[in-house]
């Protein structure tokens, strides 16, 4: 989006993590004996309703109006290319990235994976759906989309030269990533890994970024992040070795 288009900044960034943050949150506030299935699936898919709810508002209200524009939701032929080699530096890297952290910090125990295995198609189904096609969506167009772009450009100031916009970029990719893998760190209570969690996030997290720098949309690294939670999902399922 051109900078006559563009009316939204940091502030608005910041409001659509903070949303993201709430609907983490929230559920953990209802009490138990309220949380029947019809009150857990309503509260499920009302979490990302919000927060396309506030993507939505911010384009019509303070972008162009148009999503695609605004957050970089389209493909080129060029993402033939990026997005396998994302995918496939986390595939082969992130394991490595992971292995140092626990060597450095220690192994706290806990569940491998944070993705929640059940036979109920009840509960897996809608988890399914949530971690492969919303979760990559929203996550990455508010952090990739809008946080990532918006502290670039803030850290860019009003007559960024080429050094300082390189330092931008790095300091905005970082920042993301890190704002992305502590918002997963909750899922430490419910007994995952809480290093294994944090290297894994923080990795896939700055390959996002990147690839959302180096191609200035959102869309490769929506496929990508989606990818990966396949790949998750299978092998927390006995579907992947």
């Amino acid at each position: 989006m051109t900078p006559s288009t563009r009316r939204w900044g940091l502030p608005h960034a910041l409001v659509g993590v903070g949303i993201f943050v709430v609907c983490i949150l929230g559920p953990s506030i209802i009490p138990i004996e309220l949380m029947s299935y019809p009150v857990w699936l309503a509260v499920t898919f009302a979490m990302p309703v919000l927060i396309i709810g506030w993507i939505v508002v911010v384009s019509r209200r303070w972008g162009s109006g148009s999503l695609i524009r605004d957050y970089g939701l389209s493909f080129r032929w060029i993402d033939l290319l990026a997005i396998p080699v994302a995918f496939a530096v986390i595939w082969f890297a992130e394991p490595f990235f992971i292995s140092i952290a626990l060597m450095i910090f220690g192994d706290p125990g806990g569940s491998d994976t944070n993705v929640i295995v059940t036979p109920d198609p009840a509960i897996w189904v809608p988890m399914t759906f949530l971690a492969v096609v919303s979760a990559p969506i929203i996550e990455e167009v508010v952090f990739r989309g809008m946080l990532q772009p918006s502290l670039k450009r803030w850290f860019d100031g009003y007559a960024p030269d080429q050094d300082r916009s390189y330092r931008a970029t790095n300091a905005a990719v970082i920042i993301t990533a890190v704002i992305f893998a502590s918002l997963h760190l909750p899922q430490v209570l419910g007994g995952v890994n809480g290093v294994s969690l944090a290297a894994a996030t923080l990795f896939s997290g700055i390959v996002f970024g990147a690839l959302a720098m180096a191609t200035r949309r959102t869309a490769p690294s929506i496929v990508v992040h989606a990818a990966s939670n396949v790949v998750a999902t299978a092998s927390a399922y006995g579907l992947l070795a």
